[in-house]
């Protein structure tokens, strides 16, 4: 009892999330996903040692492609790079049906 008593004020500070405006949080209880979709933007809370949470940025993102040599039909070799970007539209099906997501 006096453990319970102790750590409930730590244990209290651990359960309020903030989630920023360009973020989103998809909450997986027990390993299943939460019914309600992604929580954010702005506070939330959660039950330790049940749920876990991943913060997913809905910002757009790049991604550098490194050059590489082609040779034309006219065998001219030319150096090509690219340039991707990417952004999420939906956190929900990023983290569950994409199998290396971070």
């Amino acid at each position: 009892m006096l453990l319970i008593l102790v750590t409930l004020p730590a244990s209290l500070l651990f359960t309020v999330k903030v989630v920023q405006e360009y973020e989103r949080a998809v909450i997986f209880r027990l390993g299943c996903l939460l019914s309600g979709g992604a929580r954010g933007p702005g506070v939330f809370f959660i039950i330790p040692c049940v749920d876990i949470y991943e913060k997913i940025d809905m910002r757009t993102a790049t991604f550098e492609i490194p050059p590489q040599e082609i040779l034309t039909k006219d065998s001219v070799t030319v150096f090509v790079n690219a340039i991707m970007y990417y952004k999420v539209h939906d956190p929900t099906s990023s983290v569950s049906n994409v199998d290396d997501y971070s």
